[in-house]
């Protein structure tokens, strides 16, 4: 990051110490593609821009290395970690497996209230249009509905880290947007719901494993031509 960014603002009267401010406002401008992939990141600059000593951008920094966001260049400062494929391959594999997992131990709980919030979420996945911004946050409240009701929160915190790194793909892409916002996508939740709704655990496991493996293969494709 080159010196003579302007301030960032950070927001007054938090509750938030001065670290997780930093540490969020960086995570969002990460997320956001506001801090490209392979671009450098120095402390001194990071102080100026949000008008703060070195001590929390340094604690924020060192929050993102242990997240997996950026990585340590010796003397050098840190470097926004790249996307790669296998990276992304690794995402949709743990998907896979967390989200596969979550359809057998909600099967059987579900019920008239939790379908209907799932289907209203999934209106507002189609009410959002061609809005990459509104269909990312819809088709993200969907999947981490499901994973909440299975009331294991490590695994609630695993999901949405994978789903901050596949947000951070699509910001970068433009193009994707129509993965977010097709009919297909839409589709694909409302046959989910429809499957969890009548108890089918073995359509809903492979609804759902369809449906991820749909997206990866678009990522994957839209990734591999940059």
């Amino acid at each position: 990051m080159a010196s003579g960014v302007p301030t960032t603002e950070l927001p007054r009267d938090s509750d938030q110490s001065l670290t997780e401010q930093v540490f969020n406002a960086l995570k969002s401008q990460i997320l956001h593609s506001q801090m490209r992939p392979g671009s450098v990141v120095i402390e001194a600059d990071l102080a100026d821009q949000f008008g703060v000593s070195k001590t929390p951008i340094r604690e924020a920094l060192r929050l993102l290395v242990q997240d997996g966001w950026i990585e340590v260049m010796p003397r050098r400062g840190y470097l926004v970690r790249p996307i790669g494929l296998d990276d992304l391959r690794e995402v949709y594999e743990l998907r896979r497996i967390l989200e596969t997992g979550v359809i057998r131990e909600i099967i059987e709980s579900m019920n008239g209230e939790t379908v209907t919030e799932l289907r209203r979420l999934i209106e507002e996945q189609a009410a959002a249009g061609e809005s990459l911004e509104a269909s990312i946050h819809a088709s993200r409240d969907f999947h981490l509905s499901l994973a909440r009701l299975t009331s294991n929160e490590r695994l609630v915190r695993s999901l949405a880290t994978l789903l901050d790194e596949v947000e951070r793909l699509l910001r970068m892409l433009p193009e994707l947007v129509t993965v977010m916002t097709s009919s297909s996508e839409i589709e694909a939740h409302r046959r989910l719901v429809d499957a969890l709704e009548d108890h089918d655990a073995d359509l809903a496991e492979s609804l759902m494993m369809a449906h991820l493996a749909d997206i990866s293969r678009s990522l994957l494709n839209a990734l591999s031509g940059i």
